[in-house]
């Protein structure tokens, strides 16, 4: 836990003009408990954002599976006029989607979620559908994510206080297809 007596306040001062900066013992960008730390996948650690003015340490709670959904975008497709088979075939990277935005550093998120959501995912997306004679046919394929739900809380050193609410997180799992003809 960072306890009161690990910071150390210190005033710089410039001519009229006074500057707090507070410096954390243990260095700017470490991650640190803030808190004890709650049973596993309702908080994460806090991780110290920066330092002055604004949260000292910012951390995610009440983090929860939302379950699989399908992507919007495809990344891959096929087509063409019947009769003939529709073959995609081939290796994406996706990466991870996140909510616009979430004020918490890349770090305190994976750690709240549990992946690195800086990192992409090589998905392979193999999978073929009949078109039938006089038909035409299109295959998509669209990444399929396993999402996290969590909320934002921030300190300054006192209490902490949850200032953002139903965030999102979702990790490229596999592969969604859809098939339209007509």
């Amino acid at each position: 836990m960072i306890m009161g007596d690990q910071l150390k306040f210190q005033t710089i001062r410039r001519g009229a003009a006074v500057v707090a900066v507070t410096l954390g013992l243990m260095g700017v960008n470490a991650t640190a408990h803030a808190a004890p730390r709650e049973a596993a996948g309702t908080a994460a650690e806090a991780q110290v954002s920066k330092v002055g003015g604004g949260w000292l340490a910012k951390r995610l709670i009440n983090v929860r599976s939302i379950g699989i959904s399908c992507g919007k975008t495809p990344i891959a497709e096929a087509s063409g006029r019947g009769a003939m088979i529709l073959r995609i075939d081939q290796t994406e990277a996706v990466s991870t989607t996140l909510s616009k935005r979430i004020d918490a550093t890349k770090g305190a998120i994976s750690v709240g979620v549990g992946w690195d959501v800086t990192k992409s995912r090589s998905i392979t997306v193999s999978g073929s559908k009949e078109v039938p004679r006089g038909k035409y046919g299109t295959l998509k394929a669209y990444a399929k994510y396993s999402g996290k739900k969590f909320d934002v809380q921030g300190t300054t050193g006192g209490s902490w206080i949850t200032f953002q609410t139903g965030k999102k997180a979702y990790k490229p799992i596999g592969v969604c297809f859809k098939y339209s003809q007509r």
